[in-house]
C-alpha cells in the first residue's frame, strides 16, 4: 500500500497505535506512540476507545482504575458489557451504536470488587476514525462522590426545610400560647380593674379609699403576672448573677408550675461564664425539664452540674416512661426541640447525648470551659469584704442642706415616677437624670451625688456594673438599687455590688421614702416584708 497524507480527520492517535504508519519510520512511530500512550496514562479522567461492539481496543490507566481494576492491567480486548450488569446490555450497545455517528452521554453502575459498593461512572462517547477504522471514543469520570454529596445537600435542604417549618409552627404555638395567657390571665385582671374605676367614679366617698386599694391590689397582680411571663422568656438573673442562680430561681418556679419535684445539684463555685454560653445552658435545662413534662409522665427530676479542669458538665434525668430511641437514630423524626438542643451544645463546641429506656430518660451535655474563666472574671462574684471600705465612706456634703439624688434608670416613666414620690421631701432634691448604665458613671462622677437610685438593668452597662465602676472610682455616693427583679441571692449580690439597698419597684409607694432616707442615715434597707415576701 502507497504512501498517503493523513486524513484531515485523522486522530491525534489511533486505537491500532500507529500514527500515520506508512509515513513514519517505525523507530519514531514507536517513539510517539509511547510517548501518547504515557501522556494518556498521566490524565486524571478515564480515556478509552472501544469498537462499535463495545470491545476495548485501549484504555488509559485511569480508565482501568475507574472500572474497579489495577491500573497497569491491560484492558485491551475485553468487552464494555463485563463490567455492566446483564440488565443495562442493551443500553450500552445503543449508546456505543449511536455514540459512533453523535457525542452522547450517559451513565453506568459498577460494583466495587471488595466492598460491594455501588459507584456512578459518567461516560461520553464520540464517533473516533483513524486511518484503518472507525472507533468509538470513550471518556469516563466517577461522579459517586459529586452524586452523594449532591444527594445529602438536597436531603439537607429538605431537612432544613422541615425544621423550619416545625420552628414556625413552634413558633406559632408559643405565641398562642402567650397570647391566651395574656388574654385569660392578665387580659381578665385589667378588666376588672377598669370596671372597678368605673365603679369608682360613681361611688360615694366614704368607699373610694376602699375600692382604691382594691384596685392597687389587682395591678399589682397584673404586675406580677406580667413579671413572671417576662421572666420565663428571659431570665434576668442570667444577666445579673449567672447560670447557678437562674437555674435555681427556675427549678423553683418549675417545680410549682407542674408539680415536679426537680432535685439540683450545682457547685457552689460554679464560675461565670459569657452571657451566650450560659444562655445556651439554661436554655438545655429548660428544654429537657419541658421534656419531662410534655413527654415523660415522671413527677421527679434530678439536673446535675460539675466541673472538671476543662468542661462544664450537665445531666438531667427523669423517672418516665422513655422513648425508643431507634425511631430517632440520626435525628430521624427528632423533635424540634432536641434538635435546638444539639445545636446549642454544638456552637459551644461540646456533646450531646440522650439515653432512654423504660427506666426514664437521661440528656447528657458537656461543653469545654473557656480559658481563664473563674469567679474572678465576673465582678458581681467578689465578696462584701472586698468592698467594705469603699461602701463605708462617707457621704459628700450637701451645700444647701438639701441632699442630693442622682436618678439612673432607662425608662422615663420610671423616672417620672421616683420623682413624683419624692416631690414633696422639702430635704431632697434631684440633681441629675441617666439614661443607660455609662451616663450613671459619668454622672456619678461629675455631680458627685449623696445618693444614686440606680435601676438593675440598664442599656450599655448593667447596674450591678454601674455601682462596682463608681466603687473603684472611689466616689463616696449612696447606691440604692430600684428594680423589677425579685430573686435569691438579691441582697447577697448587691452587697458584694457595693450597693446600700435595694427596693422592688412594685413597692415604690410603701419603700422609697423609706428606703432613701435609711440609705442616707447610713442603715442598709433591703425591702420591707412585702418585698422579701415577693422573694422567691
Amino acid at each position: 500500500m502507497g504512501k498517503r497524507k493523513p486524513s484531515r480527520r485523522t486522530s491525534t492517535y489511533t486505537t491500532t497505535g500507529s500514527l500515520a504508519e506508512d509515513a513514519i519510520p517505525e523507530p519514531n512511530r514507536r517513539y510517539h506512540h509511547d510517548l501518547f500512550r504515557s501522556l494518556l496514562d498521566d490524565l486524571d479522567i478515564g480515556v478509552a476507545d472501544a469498537t462499535q461492539d463495545g470491545v476495548i481496543l485501549y484504555a488509559n490507566s485511569r480508565f482501568v482504575k475507574i472500572l474497579g481494576r489495577v491500573a497497569d492491567e491491560n484492558l485491551a480486548g475485553t468487552n464494555l458489557r463485563s463490567f455492566v450488569a446483564m440488565r443495562d446490555w442493551d443500553a450500552l450497545a445503543t449508546a456505543l451504536r449511536e455514540g459512533a455517528e453523535h457525542p452522547l452521554q450517559g451513565e453506568m453502575k459498577v460494583v466495587e470488587a471488595e466492598s460491594g459498593a455501588l459507584r456512578t461512572i459518567r461516560l461520553s462517547f464520540s464517533h473516533l476514525e483513524s486511518g484503518k477504522s472507525s472507533t468509538v471514543k470513550i471518556v469516563a469520570t466517577e461522579v459517586t462522590e459529586q452524586l452523594a454529596t449532591a444527594q445529602a445537600l438536597k436531603e439537607s435542604e429538605a431537612s432544613l426545610q422541615s425544621l423550619s417549618a416545625r420552628l414556625l409552627q413552634v413558633q406559632d404555638e408559643e405565641r398562642r400560647r402567650m397570647a391566651r395567657d395574656l388574654h385569660d390571665i392578665t387580659g381578665q385582671e385589667l378588666a376588672i380593674v377598669i370596671m372597678s374605676l368605673d365603679r369608682l367614679q360613681k361611688a360615694p366617698n366614704g368607699e373610694i379609699h376602699g375600692s382604691l386599694a382594691e384596685i392597687a391590689g389587682q395591678v399589682r397582680k397584673v404586675e406580677s403576672e406580667i413579671r413572671t411571663l417576662s421572666y420565663v422568656l428571659h431570665p434576668p438573673l442570667l444577666d445579673e448573677m449567672g447560670l447557678r442562680s437562674a437555674l435555681y430561681w427556675y427549678i423553683e418556679g418549675f417545680s410549682k408550675r407542674t408539680n415536679v419535684r426537680v432535685e439540683a445539684e450545682m457547685p457552689s463555685d460554679l464560675p461565670r461564664l459569657g452571657l451566650d454560653m450560659e444562655t445556651a445552658l439554661f436554655r438545655v435545662i429548660q428544654e429537657s425539664l419541658t421534656n419531662v413534662v410534655r413527654h415523660s409522665g415522671s413527677r421527679k427530676a434530678r439536673v446535675n452540674l460539675s466541673v472538671d479542669f476543662h468542661s462544664l458538665n450537665i445531666s438531667i434525668e427523669d423517672e418516665g416512661k422513655g422513648f425508643d430511641q431507634r425511631k430517632t437514630a440520626g435525628g430521624r423524626k427528632s423533635g424540634v426541640g432536641v434538635q435546638s438542643m444539639n445545636d446549642r451544645i454544638k456552637l459551644l463546641g461540646g456533646k450531646l447525648e440522650i439515653r432512654s429506656g423504660k427506666g426514664g430518660t437521661r440528656v447528657l451535655a458537656s461543653v469545654p470551659l473557656p480559658r481563664g474563666e473563674d469567679d474572678a472574671a465576673s465582678e458581681e462574684s467578689k465578696q462584701p469584704n472586698e468592698i467594705d471600705a469603699n461602701r463605708s465612706a462617707p457621704a459628700s456634703a450637701a451645700t444647701n442642706g438639701r441632699r442630693r439624688i442622682l436618678i439612673a434608670d432607662d425608662h422615663v416613666v420610671a423616672r417620672q415616677g421616683i420623682k413624683f414620690l419624692l416631690g414633696d421631701q422639702s430635704d431632697l432634691e434631684i440633681c441629675g437624670e441617666a439614661e443607660d448604665g455609662l451616663q450613671a458613671v459619668a454622672k456619678a462622677l461629675e455631680l458627685k451625688p449623696d445618693l444614686l437610685i440606680l435601676d438593675l438593668s440598664m442599656p450599655h452597662l448593667r447596674g450591678f456594673s454601674v455601682a462596682h465602676e463608681i466603687r473603684k472610682a472611689g466616689v463616696p455616693v449612696k447606691i440604692l438599687m430600684y428594680t423589677t427583679h425579685s430573686y435569691p441571692g438579691l441582697e447577697r449580690v448587691a452587697r458584694a455590688a457595693g450597693c446600700n439597698g435595694f427596693i422592688l419597684k412594685s413597692d415604690a409607694t410603701t419603700d422609697l421614702i423609706r428606703g432613701v432616707r435609711a440609705v442616707l442615715q447610713n442603715v442598709e434597707f433591703y425591702g420591707s416584708e412585702t418585698a422579701r415576701a415577693h422573694s422567691v
